[in-house]
């Protein structure tokens, strides 16, 4: 079975035992924990050797460039944020859309159809965002539009037919190799999303069917015998990543210095995203 398949599985196992037996307002921050530190934060450590792997694919002349590039694109996102939340969060909805729906194709489709990618990532992200939509406002209480917003008068199942109606429209509009197991797999997580919280649903999704497959594929570019010696490589800049957000978080700002917690590791995951996915363009062209 190939690998990205048998990590969506994984994932998808622990989805419906955490929805069968009601543990994600338990645990749905523990889990997210565990996942970011264990899986979603390790996918992108190889980085500094993935934008070197390919020939073809390599941009940078030499190592100093390619981390002062690296770390100049994490800063400036930091600062956007703080300058502008709104900006922040506007940029990594952009390159977030089309990061995850260029990977969500990989197996299903080539992953040269700009707009397919960004549509397919938009639509995980709505859907995401619509049937947890009442928590996101709680944790995006920095945009004052936004928190103000009353959206008592809606439910969850009216955001779900929201996300089928617009991955219908998109089904009609693409042609695309294997549609069924694609638009099949985006069903499952749309039940999944409606049934499991914010963090909960995040975690899944960006766990097992973003971070793990794609860290599969990164150990098999490698080609070594052992996926441990592999997962040591990616150590370093995971630790490195957990320091450079703990000290961020000493920063003296009411942003980086807010209660909210959740807000703050989704600052860092976005400030990480931003120059991850130039390095996985590359990396993904011919999956």
């Amino acid at each position: 079975m190939d690998i990205i398949v048998k990590s969506k599985l994984l994932g998808l196992v622990l989805a419906f035992s955490i929805i069968f037996f009601g543990l994600e307002s338990s645990y749905s921050i523990l889990l997210f924990l565990i996942i970011m530190l264990s899986i979603g934060i390790p996918h992108g450590s190889v980085d500094h050797i993935i934008a070197f792997i390919n020939p073809k694919a390599r941009k940078f002349e030499s190592k100093l460039t390619f981390y002062v590039v690296y770390l100049s694109l994490i800063v400036f996102n930091i600062i956007l944020w703080i300058i502008s939340p709104f900006l922040g969060l506007m940029v990594f909805l952009i390159i977030s859309c089309y990061h995850f729906g260029e990977t969500q194709v990989i197996g299903y489709n080539p992953t040269d159809n700009k707009i397919l990618n960004f549509v397919i990532g938009a639509n995980i992200l709505l859907s995401l965002f619509l049937n947890n939509i009442i928590e996101l406002q709680e944790i995006l209480y920095i945009l004052p539009q936004f928190a103000s917003l009353d959206l008592t008068g809606f439910d969850n199942v009216f955001f779900l037919l929201i996300s089928i109606a617009i991955l219908m429209l998109s089904i009609i509009n693409f042609e695309i190799k294997r549609k069924v197991p694609l638009y099949a797999e985006i069903t499952i997580l749309y039940m999944v999303f409606f049934h499991t919280d914010l963090l909960t649903s995040f975690a899944l999704y960006f766990g097992f069917c973003h971070s793990l497959p794609m860290l599969m594929l990164e150990f098999k570019e490698f080609k070594t015998d052992s996926f441990m010696k592999f997962y040591l490589k990616t150590l370093p800049f995971t630790i490195l990543s957990i320091i450079f957000g703990f000290l961020l978080y000493q920063f003296n700002n009411d942003l980086l210095t807010s209660d909210n917690l959740i807000l703050f590791v989704f600052i860092i995951i976005s400030s990480l995203t931003l120059p991850h996915v130039f390095i996985m363009k590359d990396f993904v062209k011919d999956k």
